[in-house]
């Protein structure tokens, strides 16, 4: 009942993020790229070497992500939580700053001169607490 409703929230209340993340999906799964649901999300393993992603209920792990990684699967999944709280306005609150301070150079820049993290501020630091939070640990890949 709780993924029907995670499902149906964010097809209704967060439309725009999840349209995206569909076109990404439905892109990389003509490519060929592996895919797997967990917790009501679909998780794609992607080709795009710059990092992970989420857009609604659709997260896209790095290329060299693994299963046991599950930091940051629960991150990515933080974001699916963001996505549930701010609905129309997901991809200007939390889409666009995260975006900015993942590829913007004076943010790459402070971030290795100050030695800062990249969870380390708004909205990363959310949606790893949410994540950690909400995303289901575990290693075994087919439990995901």
């Amino acid at each position: 009942m709780k993924r029907a409703l995670y499902v149906l929230w964010q097809w209704t209340w967060g439309l725009p993020q999840n349209l995206v993340g569909l076109c990404f999906f439905l892109f990389y799964h003509a490519k060929g790229c592996p895919s797997f649901p967990y917790q009501g999300a679909r998780v794609t393993i992607w080709t795009n070497k710059s990092g992970s992603m989420s857009m609604g209920r659709y997260l896209f792990m790095e290329p060299n992500w693994t299963p046991q990684d599950h930091r940051l699967l629960a991150h990515e999944y933080g974001h699916t939580i963001q996505s549930l709280f701010f609905g129309p306005l997901y991809l200007l609150a939390v889409g666009l700053p995260s975006i900015l301070w993942a590829g913007l150079p004076p943010f790459r820049r402070l971030r290795r001169t100050r030695k800062r993290s990249y969870y380390s501020v708004y909205p990363e630091k959310g949606a790893t607490r949410l994540g950690e939070r909400f995303a289901k640990q575990t290693n075994d890949r087919d439990a995901l």
